[in-house]
């Protein structure tokens, strides 16, 4: 369904939803796991525009509206800000805490930013998501610790080696998994990185991405000789690395070699373990630092959400603001006419010329009426927050109607 429903491209589509009227903003955040559309309207019948972005997407998507209707999920006014914070900080994702999605966020602002379907609301929206995810990061150890057997092997190998700035790797597979085991290796300080692959042109991109070296399959044996830590991740039906080749390579360099198989099924000769100066490591050895790495994260997620809502709650007073801020402005317009007008009628009447006296008036009509709109305006910040739609609306015909007559 994911993939029925996806865009070509997302900015595009954004500033779609934008040109075709509904929204006058939006955002299109997709990933392997999610497609969301973040959309301010002016129209105040939220069923109406959900009804029309749902009849666009689904012409644009060739998929039926009635499927489209029993599938998508809809979030409005301070749910749909804390879903977003939420996941920027990575608590709604598959793995509690991890940082891509962070990066995604940030990318399709970005992007939407470029495409001109942005403006002052999901500006401050995404910055600020933006910055919540940052902190949680930097203040609870959310993302600490390997939650994949790929970022697990590059721990071990860690542990083992005492560290990767002196090491020589090899990277058999530039599938997913051998892709994060090298970024994962260069991140974490190993420089000199060889990859190892069927196809040379993967192996290739891969090995630029690490700025290390490629080998094709036949290399491996007379690379192993040279090598400190191998780190396999292929997809086979039997064993490559065959014991009696390896124990012949190993014999030849006299180094001792750190060996971490984490193909599925194995890669390894399982009597390899048994040659003197190499270390045999696979999944069975991984899974537990994963499982710990992931209750470690799921105890940290509390205070992550603890942050997240300390942070929308900062931004729910800013953003009401700024949601009824054109309302405000022109129903203070209009109320300035009214007590600039019986303000000077005031001190006609009662012939006063003392400056200071007009100035003491002038202050007091002025407190007087910020005095009288101050819970009317907090009510109405906390509707535009919930769209609340009938209230903005009878909002706007009243006061609007009352300005304006007032001005005229």
């Amino acid at each position: 369904m994911l993939e029925s429903l996806a865009f070509s491209s997302g900015e595009e589509a954004a500033r779609a939803f934008c040109e075709q009227g509904t929204l006058t903003e939006c955002v299109l955040l997709q990933t392997c796991h999610r497609i969301e559309i973040y959309g301010v309207t002016a129209d105040l019948a939220k069923g109406n525009v959900v009804d029309v972005i749902l009849r666009f997407w689904s012409a644009r998507a060739g998929v039926s509206f009635d499927v489209l209707r029993r599938v998508f999920e809809l979030y409005d006014g301070r749910e749909a800000l804390a879903h977003l914070f939420s996941l920027a900080a990575g608590l709604e994702s598959l793995v509690v805490g991890e940082d891509q999605i962070l990066g995604q966020v940030r990318s399709a602002y970005v992007k939407a930013k470029k495409m001109g379907s942005t403006g002052r609301i999901l500006d401050k929206v995404f910055m600020k998501a933006v910055n919540t995810g940052r902190r949680v990061r930097t203040e609870t150890g959310i993302n600490e610790g390997s939650v994949s057997v790929s970022s697990a092997a590059v721990d071990l190998a860690v542990k083992e080696l005492g560290g990767l700035e002196a090491a020589t790797a090899l990277v058999i597979g530039a599938g997913e998994a051998g892709s994060i085991v090298a970024e994962t290796l260069h991140r974490r300080g190993a420089r000199r990185i060889v990859v190892a692959n069927r196809t040379r042109e993967r192996g290739e991109a891969l090995a630029g991405k690490v700025s290390g070296r490629v080998i094709s399959l036949d290399g491996v044996y007379d690379e192993i000789s040279k090598v400190d830590l191998v780190i396999s991740a292929v997809s086979v039906k039997r064993p490559i690395l065959e014991a009696g080749l390896l124990r012949r390579a190993l014999r030849k360099s006299g180094r001792r070699l750190l060996l971490v198989d984490i193909s599925q099924p194995r890669s390894v000769d399982a009597e390899a373990g048994l040659i003197g100066g190499l270390v045999l490591r696979n999944i069975d050895d991984l899974r537990p630092i994963v499982e710990d790495s992931v209750r470690r994260r799921r105890g940290e997620a509390e205070r992550a959400r603890l942050l997240v809502d300390e942070e929308l709650g900062r931004f729910e007073q800013e953003l009401s603001w700024i949601l009824v801020l054109p309302l405000a402005s022109e129903i203070y317009r209009g109320l300035e006419v009214v007590r600039r007008s019986e303000f000077e009628r005031a001190v006609r009447k009662m012939g006063e010329s003392d400056g200071k006296k007009i100035s003491v008036m002038e202050r007091f009509s002025k407190e007087l009426v910020e005095r009288i709109m101050q819970v009317p305006m907090e009510r109405l910040k906390r509707a535009a927050l919930n769209n609340e739609g009938d209230l903005l609306s009878a909002a706007e015909k009243l006061f609007k109607k009352n300005a304006g007559g007032v001005a005229d």
